[in-house]
């Protein structure tokens, strides 16, 4: 009976462990509204504005993978939509002077990590990017899942194995405590 305390004890504990990891592990994110990141304006390096968000592109996860920046236009003329994807730029909040920033009146701004030449370089949103890229994250996904597959079992053997031993050491430290107290 003791033996059996010990060893749920033992794995009570191990699951709250994981458990609190998990939580604090997501408790930094931030929360942003995409409508009000459409037509933010978008700054170079150099703090310049050189455009402004036409769209976000989203991933399977439901995360932002890129935005799409319309540069270069002129009175709303010219120009060409590029592709800045996600870790190339940051997302700021942009401060009322009066410092009263409404939940529902939010203003961003998007800084990018490059200068004028960079950003000009940068991929045009077409149809043969869209394409190429949706290619490629597929191409990801079978890749990744594959792996996962492979990790799962991996993962799935070494715990049976984990648990066995410590149900084992459990069953020994039981045996000698109550030898000890006979």
């Amino acid at each position: 009976m003791m033996r059996t305390r010990l060893v749920r004890a033992m794995g009570i504990s191990l699951v709250a462990g994981s458990m609190a990891y998990g939580l604090t592990a997501n408790a930094a994110e931030g929360l942003y509204s995409a409508d009000d990141l459409m037509d933010a304006e978008v700054y170079n390096s150099n703090g310049e504005e050189v455009g402004e968000v036409e769209d976000i592109l989203m991933d399977d996860g439901m995360s932002v993978h890129s935005l799409i920046i319309r540069t270069g236009d002129v009175l709303g003329l010219g120009g060409r939509d590029v592709v800045a994807e996600r870790g190339s730029f940051t997302v700021r909040l942009e401060q009322d002077d009066d410092g009263d920033d409404a939940f529902d009146d939010q203003d961003y701004q998007v800084h990018m990590e490059t200068g004028n030449e960079d950003i000009k370089a940068l991929p045009e949103y077409d149809e043969s990017w869209w394409n190429q890229t949706s290619a490629s994250l597929q191409q990801a996904w079978e890749n990744t899942k594959d792996i996962s597959e492979s990790a799962w079992e991996n993962t799935k053997q070494a715990t049976s194995s984990a648990w066995y031993n410590i149900r084992k050491g459990a069953e020994e430290m039981g045996d000698d405590i109550e030898e000890a107290t006979n």
